[in-house]
């Protein structure tokens, strides 16, 4: 005879009668806190057990759903994969868990809240990844490619671990590849445009005579900061020679480790540090932990918004009007990739990928750019070979 999937025992209530309570098993066999049935008969009470069980009223690893299982998925401090990935030493930050349950509530769960984790197939998800395709974004037009795949991306990562945990048997998003992304490449700023944007008789008429856009714009360029890492500078982390980069700075959360842990320390030219050294002499700020590039006040430094439109008007100001910035597409991570494209092959790839934080070869080889000027060399040998 099979064993039932529950156990039922009487208890007697206020008015004299017994009721039937229940205890369902888990998936390891292990009785789950006790429930009322409301029932007197153990006949009828076995039937409301039944019952709950075939609606999926009681949660286990066979007949979770999908929206069940997601509840607390990238909630900070409940997400249990992001507890579990913390406590073995992974970089997860605030913002990240943020952008990935907006993607989680916006785009996966209107599609999968219902469907048994175990009852999703790699068909579904392929289905659902081409009617996203053509979903509306915040802005009317439809999600682009690079959106489609972070949503992806997000769903991977917890079909991944459902898998791990012994909910589902395989991953049906193994095989489900990416779209195709078309995002336009990184350009940067050719060596004239450098030089123009960078001359000492330049701060007033390009950068306004504010020296922290021209300093801080000068430390992107010769060092390969991040936006967050400029900001977050403080004045304990301008050393002799040398800077430390200690944080990152977030625009909801504020200070942050840098993205994937990559605290380092960066060579900076002596014309920056001289920069930087001014700028923390007349600072109305003179503690160690100040931002060297504050905001309106000590607490916070300078707005992306604000770094962005001062330097897109010294842009302007060196002929590269905004019609002609958007489509070279230059941005202030152009900065990253300028500075990575200088010191390739002048240094050894580890120790480049040491200076900009990077941790793969291939994100050394995307931030790197060529001039035909770059290529001299290859035409010396092009020349001497076809000479006659």
């Amino acid at each position: 005879m099979a064993h039932k999937p529950f156990n039922l025992y009487k208890r007697p209530a206020k008015n004299g009668k017994n009721i039937y309570y229940v205890q369902f098993y888990d998936d390891a066999g292990i009785r789950l806190g006790a429930k009322s049935t409301g029932q007197t008969s153990k006949a009828a009470a076995e039937s409301w057990a039944y019952e709950q069980l075939k609606n999926g009223q009681i949660v286990t690893k066979k007949n979770i759903t999908f929206g069940q299982y997601a509840r607390e998925w990238w909630v900070w401090d409940k997400c249990a994969y992001i507890n579990s990935r913390r406590a073995r030493g992974a970089s997860i930050s605030h913002g990240y868990a943020d952008a990935r349950r907006t993607y989680l509530v916006r785009h996966i769960i209107p599609c999968f809240s219902n469907i048994r984790l175990q009852k999703i197939t790699p068909d579904i998800i392929e289905n659902w990844l081409m009617d996203l395709r053509g979903k509306p974004g915040k802005n009317g037009t439809p999600l682009s490619a690079t959106t489609v795949n972070h949503c992806l991306k997000t769903l991977k990562i917890m079909l991944k671990e459902a898998l791990r945990r012994g909910y589902i048997g395989s991953n049906p998003s193994q095989l489900i590849g990416a779209l195709r992304e078309n995002g336009k490449e990184k350009s940067i700023l050719a060596r004239d445009e450098v030089m123009k944007l960078f001359r000492e008789s330049g701060i007033s008429e390009i950068w306004g005579g504010d020296l922290r856009h021209y300093t801080l714009n000068l430390l992107a360029a010769c060092t390969g900061m991040r936006m967050g890492e400029v900001q977050a500078l403080q004045i304990q982390n301008v050393r002799n020679g040398y800077i430390s980069i200690e944080q990152s700075w977030d625009r909801k959360y504020g200070l942050k480790e840098p993205k994937w842990s990559s605290q380092r320390n960066v060579p900076v030219p002596t014309i920056t540090l001289s920069y930087l050294s001014e700028l923390v002499n007349v600072s109305l700020f003179q503690e160690q932990e100040d931002f060297v590039f504050f905001g309106s006040n000590r607490s916070r430094p300078i707005s992306n918004e604000i770094i962005l439109k001062t330097l897109y008007k010294a842009f302007e100001k060196i002929g590269i009007p905004d019609k002609e910035r958007r489509e070279r597409n230059i941005t202030f991570h152009s900065w990253r990739h300028f500075y990575n494209s200088l010191m390739r092959g002048k240094v050894h790839d580890a120790k480049l990928r040491r200076l900009t934080g990077h941790r793969t070869l291939e994100m050394t080889e995307h931030y790197t750019h060529f001039n035909i000027s770059d290529f001299q060399d290859v035409l010396e040998i092009q020349e001497d070979y076809f000479k006659s």
